[in-house]
């Protein structure tokens, strides 16, 4: 009973802290004897769980606040790049109409660069308008979508899309042009002139010979007139 009760009043040892607040290190084996009394602790990863995850800011909210939708909603500033004289007129105006801007105008940039950009401004709002007319004739002539009554007699709309790259509302004409792949643009193949067939460079060469010669027939007929007009009066002449 006696070494019963002795197990049973023998408290837990607790391990001894090793304290190495006051070490100092000098040289790497100082320090890989130091690392070598730290005693190798088993602790295991802690997994969160995201139901003990517990956000305590009070103005902390997952929905966007009234504030955030009218900075949102506002437009962001960027800078104007038209020179600062020009900033009065609108360029809608200048591109609308198919006359030169110096004729539309009397203000000027102050230096000749800002002037030929300003140009260039216009050449481009001008160039927008003529796509834009063209790509609403290029729908009105080829229409991508697709009306076909089914066997219940509904109408359905397809879409079709294009047989070069696959994609809706192309007509193939611009994706030809301007490839992709991974996302970056593929070179244009220097095109390689090919030679004429012998057969057919024959016969360009004779159809030359043959320009001619009818060239050189209405020019010998023409002297021939001339001639016999000259000649004329003074046959004429000696008949009287």
């Amino acid at each position: 009973m006696a070494k019963l009760d002795d197990f049973l009043s023998k408290k837990k040892e607790t391990a001894p802290i090793l304290d190495l607040s006051k070490a100092v290190v000098s040289t790497k084996e100082d320090f890989k004897k130091l690392l070598e009394k730290v005693p190798d602790y088993k602790i295991k990863s802690e997994k969160v769980r995201p139901d003990d995850v517990k956000i305590k800011d009070k103005n902390f909210k997952f929905k966007t606040g009234k504030k955030d939708l009218k900075a949102m909603k506002e437009p962001y500033l960027f800078m104007d790049p038209v020179p600062n004289e020009m900033r009065n007129l609108k360029i809608i105006d200048l591109t609308t109409v198919p006359i030169d801007w110096h004729m539309l105008t009397t203000l000027r940039p102050k230096n000749k660069l800002d002037e030929e950009y300003f140009s260039k401004i216009i050449e481009l709002g001008k160039l927008e308008i003529k796509t834009a007319i063209r790509d609403k004739r290029m729908f009105a002539m080829e229409t991508q979508i697709r009306r076909s009554k089914n066997k219940a007699g509904v109408l359905e709309q397809r879409v079709v899309s294009c047989t070069e790259c696959g994609e809706e509302f192309c007509t193939g004409k611009v994706c030809v042009q301007i490839g992709y792949d991974s996302f970056a643009r593929v070179p244009e193949l220097p095109t390689v002139s090919q030679k004429p067939v012998e057969g057919r460079s024959e016969g360009k060469k004779k159809k030359k010979l043959k320009k001619k010669m009818r060239s050189t027939r209405s020019k010998s007929t023409s002297k021939k007139r001339s001639q016999s007009r000259s000649k004329s009066p003074k046959k004429d002449k000696n008949k009287k």
